[in-house]
């Protein structure tokens, strides 16, 4: 439509002249801005102020001077006038900023474990050196958490309206009501699964890579992208929480990370030999770090030194 053409259907309209066509046309020029869920989310005195701030506007742009304006003129002003209303309209319509999501965080220090009790009644096993996230909206249609860090053993309360889905780097895990323990420790290589009730499901973005069933354990390989599915003792992979560890045939490196965890003391290998040992072991709840560095270094017939917080393996 031509534009001075157009201004004057505007005057009409802040007269009250225009015809139902030509109001029509100017209301629909007006809902154009925004989209359809905006305007349902102002209330009816919102969009009365608008209104009346457009045709306010309209009324001081286009009233007849004393003086006036040369015709190029006049266009400039009505497309000034324009994008001036596009902007009111766009600062009154546009959506309030999203709500920061709050988080209740909990942590565990080395040697510790930390059982707490969700708003739903599902409970938490925290395993020592572990961080999880709890949103504030929680139970409101999903049962939220984020294991940033650790290890975590999870008694699930079930809800066929509200699946429990735990979120960690890579992996998301979903459940109605199961328990299910979750090693994904930042200093591994992988991330474990595995169910001791129930079914679980494991997916990476959105591609499902497994549904677990009791005895069975999910291995992700982290940089590889790959994972493996196996047979599991389920009670060793939960006896953490009452204060046994088990290590099963490990490298060198998660029996480190096991023995830091524990102790707070960290374990490095001497020469290669003993990098590429193979360990597997029983660490009771109690034991202390002397007694435990005996069984490890039983294992293969080695010794050990203490360094100040570092025990060599020679």
């Amino acid at each position: 439509m031509e534009l001075r053409k157009f201004i004057k259907q505007l005057r009409r309209y802040q007269q009250g002249t225009t015809n139902e066509t030509e109001k029509a046309i100017i209301e629909a020029w007006y809902d154009s801005y925004g989209a359809e869920s905006e305007k349902q989310a102002l209330s009816t005195e919102e969009r009365a102020h608008v209104r009346n701030a457009m045709q306010t506007n309209i009324h001081q742009s286009i009233h007849t001077s004393a003086r006036p304006l040369w015709p190029k003129y006049r266009i400039a002003a009505s497309v000034l006038l324009l994008c001036a209303l596009s902007l009111l309209i766009y600062f009154v319509l546009r959506p309030a900023a999203p709500t920061q999501e709050t988080f209740t965080t909990l942590r565990t220090l080395n040697g510790e474990i930390r059982k707490l009790t969700l708003p739903d009644s599902s409970v938490i096993w925290l395993n020592a050196q572990s961080r999880m996230r709890i949103p504030s909206n929680f139970d409101k249609n999903i049962r939220l958490v984020y294991l940033d860090e650790g290890e975590a053993f999870f008694e699930v309360k079930h809800n066929s309206h509200k699946p429990f889905r735990v979120i960690t780097s890579p992996l998301q895990v979903q459940v109605l009501g199961t328990s299910f323990n979750i090693n994904a420790y930042h200093g591994l290589p992988h991330v474990k699964v595995t169910v001791v009730t129930g079914k679980v499901g494991v997916s990476k973005g959105a591609k499902v890579l497994s549904f677990l069933t009791p005895g069975h354990e999910i291995t992700y390989l982290t940089a590889q992208g790959i994972f493996e599915l196996k047979e599991a003792d389920a009670s060793q992979s939960q006896s953490w929480k009452d204060g046994d560890t088990y290590v099963n045939r490990v490298k060198f490196e998660e029996l480190s990370l096991v023995f830091k965890n524990l102790y707070g003391l960290t374990l490095k290998a001497d020469n290669q030999h003993v990098h590429d040992y193979l360990f597997s072991l029983r660490i009771k709840h109690g034991m202390p770090a002397s007694e435990a560095l005996k069984l490890i270094n039983a294992i293969h017939n080695a010794h050990f030194r203490k360094e100040g917080t570092n025990v060599i393996i020679y």
